[in-house]
């Protein structure tokens, strides 16, 4: 028997590693408008005060005011919530980041994409895109 996923409403195919696994990467996507918002989440907190507790990953929407904004004026039931990837570095997380709305060209194109802007890279990161990851947002920016 399978073990059942605790992703929150998170949409990926394993369990997510957040004793191990610095943060993921994602995807949201408006159902009713096809309209999509990449973003980073990491799995623990790194505050002062709360340094090394679990973050509110598990029912996390977004940092986008804008975003947030439509998910309760619509319900969020129109949204459905994918990760990519997870990643174990700070660099991994942050490079995976920025290359999804690089590829996915989201500061051109506004209506399709809910970014305002894509942070600029200011860390080295060993971890590469995986292929998982490529083909997960690929398939979500063509629903």
């Amino acid at each position: 028997m399978a073990a059942v996923k605790d992703n929150g409403h998170w949409a990926f195919p394993d369990q997510l590693d957040f004793n191990k696994a610095y943060g993921f990467v994602y995807a949201i996507r408006r159902v009713s408008t096809g309209q999509i918002y990449i973003g980073r989440k990491n799995f623990r907190t790194y505050g002062k005060l709360n340094k090394g507790r679990q973050s509110n990953w598990k029912q996390y929407t977004s940092s986008s005011d804008r975003l947030n904004s439509f998910i309760r004026a619509f319900s969020k039931s129109d949204f459905r919530f994918f990760v990519l990837e997870q990643y174990y570095t700070a660099g991994g997380v942050g490079w995976a980041e920025t290359w999804s709305q690089c590829h996915a060209e989201t500061a051109t194109n506004q209506v399709k994409y809910l970014n305002k802007s894509i942070e600029k890279v200011s860390w080295v990161s060993k971890e590469k895109i995986t292929d998982r990851h490529k083909d997960r947002l690929t398939k979500i920016m063509n629903l």
